[in-house]
């Protein structure tokens, strides 16, 4: 069995070097087929990295960017920056202009790992630019020709690799990651070595992988919460297969055949209406097994056993896991809370998933399910060295090794967050069962108070109108209003797979699609069957449907696919006030 006891993410890479061989250790799509990245490649390709930027006279502790997609490059020069003692910043490749502009000037950097050659002109004065691409603009250093340095700065031995390795302590800056602003300005939350490290140490408690294992990596490695996963991969040898697109997400699957995946409860959200679609055009008997099988997977008790189920999983239940490849063992889902009804449906189709929360600011994990302790509908156990308690407000205060250094350039901001006892703050308002399973009903700032004095927590409500196919996000509006309102952001793939069934040419709009009596009636019917299940103070009175998607680029959604209300909320006003 292999030693884990690495406490710096430099000593982790060493770690990988000495204990893993894997053929297949990184994997990325070029002309859709996979290419692969061995160990011992990888291990040069990060050595030769951290020499030609020590080269060039980065000093230790200097913030360097790494704005690019996820991809095995990405790793490589996050490794590199390690070992050269240096601090890597990742910005989130759909990230808005005015916030990229924020975080390099905040962060005061000035070398950018860059994948897009399409930076400002303004940010190209202020900036090295070093390019994943081997055609360039004519001021940027491209990443080959740093490999190429690198590789005659080993031959000469110019550094020694032990020696860059050891240098790195546990209480340097390890990363700052901003968070995704969903309420105002990004805010750059350090992370130590310690931070990351006790993570990692943590994840091995609970869960056990292989270099047998292939994941499937979807989300942005620029979010704590991939990136922690990917360095437990990373440190147990397991095959990595990035997604280029989040569309292939679903074909890759039934190509990789992953044994491992981690997802935000969005994408799970969308198969689920899937699948409920996919059901819906059955005909005849075909469509009444399904539906049967649909309904008794919605509502079964975990563990129970009834006459019928053997014949639901072998007919339907066995088609909906081949669509995640079929070899799935293990489905962690963070970033947000999943609906209880959506949770249970898919671990009673027999995929083992297991929701987990945390925050940027604690690195990220607080607590999980796992394989040998799950209860369905909560977010698990504490990790192991993570204490956690409830306020009189029950707003949820964790504490342990994983609690962040602080906001940068925010000092007021970090005493808010991290009182003098070390406890985080976490804006969430939570429950503790007797067991210590941990459930989050939502943010402080997400529960909403009316004019009529009326609290109404709005997640849930959400959640459950984005159940209907034909809505994609939802926002409920009624903070000091006098009642409760809902802007609903219609889902784009509804809408073209109408248009292709019954052959619509382009002059068919999505306006129109959700201007037909079908469709509008369809969408009042689940706003009713929503409001029945809500007491009367959180009924939806109002709402408009709204024909334009939310993206990330433009700061409407987080990268971990949640709404940001601020934004939204000016962005609507006229719409809201008419609500009103």
């Amino acid at each position: 069995m292999q030693n884990y006891d690495f406490k710096t993410y430099t000593q982790l890479f060493r770690h990988i070097l000495k204990n893993h061989t894997n053929d297949t250790f990184l994997n990325e799509l070029y002309d859709n087929k996979y290419e692969h990245l061995n160990v011992k490649e990888f291990g040069n390709r990060v050595k030769y990295l951290a020499y030609a930027l020590k080269n060039t006279g980065i000093q230790a502790n200097e913030n360097i960017a790494i704005f690019m997609g996820s991809s095995p490059s990405w790793l490589i020069v996050d490794f590199a920056i390690q070992l050269i003692g240096a601090i890597s910043v990742p910005i989130f490749a759909n990230v808005s202009s005015k916030n990229l502009s924020y975080e390099i000037v905040d962060s005061n950097i000035h070398y950018i790992f860059c994948d897009n050659n399409d930076l400002s002109l303004e940010l190209n004065e202020m900036l090295t630019v070093i390019s994943t691409k081997t055609s360039v603009k004519h001021s940027h250093i491209t990443l080959d020709s740093l490999y190429k340095i690198g590789q005659d700065l080993d031959e000469k031995n110019v550094y020694d690799l032990d020696e860059l390795i050891d240098k790195v302590q546990e209480e340097d800056t390890f990363s700052i990651i901003y968070t995704s602003g969903s309420t105002g300005v990004p805010k750059g939350v350090e992370l130590t070595q310690t931070n990351i490290i006790s993570q990692l140490h943590c994840i091995n408690e609970e869960y056990h992988l292989t270099s047998k294992d292939r994941a499937l990596s979807l989300l942005p490695l620029a979010h704590i919460f991939e990136r922690a996963v990917m360095s437990y991969y990373l440190s147990q040898g397991v095959s990595i297969y990035f997604v280029d697109e989040l569309p292939n997400v679903a074909v890759l699957m039934k190509e990789v055949k992953p044994t491992m995946m981690t997802v935000v409860p969005r994408l799970l959200e969308k198969i689920f209406n899937k699948i409920k679609t996919r059901i819906s055009e059955k005909k005849g008997i075909s469509k009444f097994i399904a539906n049967t099988a649909f309904q008794r997977a919605l509502k079964k008790e975990e563990n129970s056993f009834g006459l019928f189920d053997t014949a639901y999983d072998k007919l339907v239940y066995s088609k909906f896991r081949e669509s995640f490849g079929g070899e799935l063992n293990i489905l962690v889902t963070g970033g947000a809370s999943l609906n209880k009804e959506i949770y249970r449906f898919f671990v009673n189709i027999g995929l083992n998933l297991y929701q987990g929360y945390g925050l940027t600011e604690f690195s990220p994990v607080i607590c999980a399910n796992n394989p040998r302790k799950h209860k369905v509908g909560t977010s698990g156990l504490p990790f192991k060295d993570v204490e956690v308690k409830l306020t009189a407000q029950n707003e949820l205060l964790a504490r342990g090794k994983s609690v962040m250094k602080g906001y940068k350039n925010q000092v007021q901001l970090t005493e808010q967050a991290i009182d003098q006892e070390g406890w985080l703050h976490t804006g969430d308002l939570a429950s503790i069962d007797k067991d210590g399973f941990i459930t989050i009903h939502s943010r402080i700032k997400e529960l909403f108070k009316t004019s009529t004095g009326e609290y109404v927590s709005i997640v849930p409500i959400e959640q459950e109108l984005s159940k209907s196919r034909f809505i994609d996000f939802a926002a409920v509006i009624g903070n000091d209003k006098q009642y409760v309102t809902a802007l609903l952001f219609v889902d784009i793939e509804t809408y073209k797979q109408y248009k292709e069934k019954n052959h619509l040419d382009d002059f068919f709009t999505v306006d129109d699609f959700y201007n037909l009596k079908q469709v509008q009636k369809k969408i009042k019917k689940h706003v009713n069957n929503v409001n029945k299940n809500l007491n009367k103070w959180e009924r939806i009175v109002h709402y408009e449907i709204i024909t334009q998607t939310l993206n990330i680029e433009n700061g409407e959604l987080t990268p971990s696919m949640k709404i940001c209300r601020n934004v939204i909320e000016n962005k609507y006003e006229h719409r809201i006030n008419a609500m009103y």
